[in-house]
């Protein structure tokens, strides 16, 4: 991310999916005059919805995590995330199923999860899991304050004592062979190794350090809002709205005009 220098009283956000809606209300707390186009008739991006005879249907995400996240761009205008959206938080997470016909049931309470590893795998496995457990919570705290949560102008701005901590946890060692030294169960190690996937990356390839979107979904906890996914975006929409926004459906943007190197509309 590179500072803009100059006037920025007025900004257009192109897209109103989740990461364009929470732009807009940070800098509508942030005293900007905002302008959000989308191309949909509607918001939510990704997180949009599909409606099939008498069903609605998330066409994404359909659980959330991080829900602080969120709460963060609503608080920008003095709301907050409860206000708008009733989360149901989920015990457990999730099924996992496997090809030989066994299940996991996957749970963010560390004693609940243990207790049920260990009906699967037995008890060197749960005590395998948690030390992963251990080690999940602290990547993730070597990771969100300094690298995740953090812009940077610069990737001189990485090099950090954090960067030797995230070193030290293996973060830049493979995702599997991480997840391989407390797990010894292959179906195991998929269920905490498949999230980085999400990210477009396969287990074998990706680094330890996407090992923290596993902490998101197996220790921080799994919620999902009532009226299904689109119901964050559509609140959010609504907020940004009610702050002041100028909110344009059906506005696709064809290009973009840059005098001088600068974005100007």
């Amino acid at each position: 991310m590179r500072t803009v220098t100059g006037p920025t009283d007025h900004v257009v956000v192109v897209g109103a999916g989740l990461s364009g809606l929470a732009c807009a209300l940070h800098l509508l707390g942030a005293g900007r005059r905002v302008t959000l186009v989308e191309r949909d008739d509607g918001p939510g991006g990704r997180a949009g919805r599909l409606r099939l005879g008498d069903y609605l249907v998330d066409t994404g995400p359909t659980v959330l995590t991080m829900p602080h996240l969120a709460d963060e761009a609503f608080a920008a205008v003095g709301e907050s995330l409860d206000r708008h959206v009733e989360l149901l938080p989920l015990h457990p997470a999730y099924r996992a199923g496997f090809a030989d016909g066994t299940s996991l049931d996957v749970h963010t309470d560390g004693d609940a999860m243990e207790a049920e590893v260990r009906r699967f795998a037995g008890p060197a496995e749960a005590a395998g899991y948690r030390r992963l457990r251990e080690w999940l919570e602290r990547l993730y705290r070597a990771q969100m304050r300094r690298f995740i949560d953090t812009n940077f102008d610069s990737p001189f701005q990485l090099a950090h004592p954090d960067l030797a901590r995230l070193a030290a946890l293996g973060g830049f060692g493979r995702l599997d062979g991480a997840i391989g030294r407390f797990l010894s169960d292959a179906r195991l190690r998929r269920v905490f190794s498949f999230q980085a996937l999400y990210a477009g990356v396969a287990p074998a390839r990706a680094l330890a350090a996407y090992a923290v979107i596993a902490y998101m979904d197996t220790v921080a906890g799994v919620w999902f809002p009532k009226g299904g996914m689109h119901a964050l975006p559509r609140a959010m929409a609504d907020v940004a709205a009610g702050a002041g926004a100028e909110l344009r459906w059906s506005a696709e943007v064809s290009a973009l005009e840059r005098p001088a190197g600068r974005v100007r509309a």
